[in-house]
């Protein structure tokens, strides 16, 4: 139980840290002290990462270990069906409604726990006083597994993207 509340706790401290208004080329934004200590190393970067793990495999098992996936998953749709965050199409990035949304989830094709894979767009900075690696994420996009016909994964369709 505890280890459950724990992870909450970073969810929602990732969130809310992510959700603050920021300005790319400006590190004041990050509210981090000595700015001028904070070097942009990149101001967008795509990040894939890999949240089930598709073949029992030990080395995917053991990194996502601290993963509360459901947890992860569920707070974004919650937030998207509340209002709080704007779903995106991904390749075209036009905003999606929340009927869109509700007829993902109806797709005999989608489950949540489907979902396999996120994508971060994100912001790199490091602090060259105290050699620090601060990563600030722009936008996440949820990714699920599709199976060609013998029930194989195939690869990976993007579900929606969200901007913080």
């Amino acid at each position: 139980m505890y280890k459950r509340k724990t992870y909450i706790w970073i969810l929602f401290a990732s969130v809310f840290i992510s959700s603050c208004n920021f300005n790319q080329s400006n590190s004041k934004d990050l509210n981090l002290g000595n700015e001028s200590n904070y070097m942009e190393i990149a101001d967008t970067i795509i990040t894939d990462v890999i949240i089930l793990n598709p073949d029992d495999d030990e080395w995917t098992e053991y990194t996502l270990r601290n993963l509360d996936k459901k947890t992860l998953v569920d707070e974004i749709f919650k937030l998207v069906y509340k209002g709080d965050l704007e779903p995106y199409e991904f390749f075209y990035n036009e905003p999606l409604t929340i009927d869109d949304i509700k007829a993902l989830e109806k797709d005999p094709e989608f489950s949540r726990k489907k979902i396999a894979k996120v994508q971060f767009e994100e912001a790199w900075y490091f602090d060259t006083k105290s050699q620090k690696m601060i990563k600030k994420v722009h936008s996440i996009m949820l990714a699920y597994e599709i199976y060609n016909f013998q029930g194989e994964i195939r690869g990976y369709k993007p579900a929606f993207k969200v901007i913080f």
